[in-house]
């Protein structure tokens, strides 16, 4: 086997195309699928791709046979069925299937899940612009999440180290397409996210790719890691017509893993003519305050108080005594008024005593008189009062009746008595 005659790649493509092409398996068969990279040459032959979860096959159909399909026109994301067979393409050593009929299911699952998902998501607040964080100005510490052995890492440290030469740059290393990037992805970006890293900014991300590629950046668990990131984020996934989910979980977004580090890492000598005019500006505000300060003291020397500060205080002492002697005498003054006027209430007792004496005679003299004026009085002496039934006063005997009833008031009480006669 060692000395047998090598084979070229044209007759090992060949080997490969009779086997395809012999196969009856590979003939007339229908297969199902989401178009992908749909392209239309100017010769009018139809060029996409169909890919399921997994998969892709490249398709091609011809111009003899697509102007029969009457169908809706064909682009990316709707799911189809295609009939035809397999070929292999030998300039390009891949197979292809060449289509000769073709009809629509509806939308593509995929592009389907990957709405459904964007709409849960965006109904759970992950899409808010008020969640997205400023991206550092001046970061010390870079972490990227990305393959070690793609373009992309090349590109994001290259651009970093000539932007500014000292920055320090953490990889976490991930599988970026395939069943396992999910959670390769996450990974990595959970462990930028450790704090003992004391990571300032992370880009995440990949070179360019077909629609399958990109896939693992619209999976559900990386755009929840890229939304729960403690450190700001940078989506650097390189595309121009995809949308990917994580781009709007992140908190900034760029089309290549290049702009992202632009975006990430400022230039040296911006840093350096930023410090520079900060320094500059500093100068200034320190040099006015130094002058404001000298002119300030300057005035404050030429006062009276700095000049002879002994006699402001001589001063002050003075008037402090001044104000103590002018309370002492005021209190003094205060002290001898009231003396006087307990004394002055002192002397009136004996004259009140007096006042109150004669009054208390003349109001004794007063009521006797009261007393010998009064009825009562005048009745004691043998005087009475005659009053008829109704209690009015008798003072003639006209006022009477013959029989008629009288009362008698006296001293000691009454009597009822009839007049008689006429």
């Amino acid at each position: 086997m060692e000395d047998s005659k090598p084979l070229s790649v044209t007759e090992v493509t060949r080997i490969l195309k009779n086997l395809i092409t012999g196969s009856k398996d590979l003939k007339n068969i229908w297969v199902r699928g989401e178009i992908s990279n749909y392209s239309k040459a100017n010769s009018g032959h139809i060029y996409f791709s169909l890919k399921d979860a997994t998969s892709l096959v490249r398709c091609t159909f011809f111009n003899y046979s697509n102007k029969n399909y009457g169908g809706k026109p064909l682009s990316d994301g709707k799911e189809i069925q295609v009939y035809g067979t397999i070929t292999l393409y030998e300039a390009g050593g891949s197979y292809n299937l060449n289509v000769s009929r073709v009809e629509e299911l509806g939308q593509g699952d995929i592009l389907l899940q990957i709405e459904r998902l964007k709409q849960k998501l965006s109904a759970e607040g992950i899409f808010d612009p008020e969640r997205k964080r400023r991206i550092p100005a001046f970061p010390k510490t870079l972490g990227i999440a990305t393959s070690p052995s793609g373009a992309a890492i090349e590109d994001i440290i290259k651009v970093a180290r000539s932007r500014f030469p000292g920055i320090n740059i953490l990889i976490a290393p991930c599988v970026v397409q395939g069943e396992d990037a999910p959670n390769s992805i996450s990974g990595a970006i959970e462990e930028l996210n450790r704090p003992e890293w004391n990571v300032d900014v992370i880009i995440a991300g990949r070179g360019g790719g077909s629609f399958e590629d990109l896939m693992a950046f619209n999976d559900e668990k990386v755009v929840r890691a890229y939304a729960n990131s403690r450190v700001p984020i940078i989506s650097a996934v390189g595309h121009q017509t995809d949308v990917l989910l994580s781009d709007f979980a992140a908190d900034f977004a760029t089309p290549t893993p290049t702009a992202a580090a632009e975006h990430a890492v400022p230039k040296e000598e911006d840093i350096l003519q930023f410090l520079s005019q900060l320094e500059g500006r500093l100068k200034t505000s320190l040099n006015a305050r130094v002058s404001s300060s000298k002119d300030r003291l300057r005035l404050l020397s030429g006062k009276f108080i700095f000049k002879e500060p002994m006699q402001l205080l001589n001063a002050r002492s003075q008037r402090v005594d001044e104000i103590g002697i002018r309370l002492q005498k005021a209190v003094q003054n205060k002290l001898d008024l009231a003396k006087v006027r307990i004394e002055r209430y002192t002397n009136l007792t004996p004259r009140i005593q007096g006042i109150l004496f004669h009054k208390k005679q003349r109001a004794e003299f007063l009521t006797s008189k009261v007393e010998d004026l009064s009825p009562a009085s005048t009745m004691k002496r043998g005087y009475s009062i005659v009053r008829n039934t109704k209690g009015k006063i008798i003072s003639s005997p006209e006022q009477t009746k013959p029989e008629e009833e009288l009362q008698v008031l006296l001293a000691g009480g009454t009597m009822q008595v009839i007049r008689k006669g006429k």
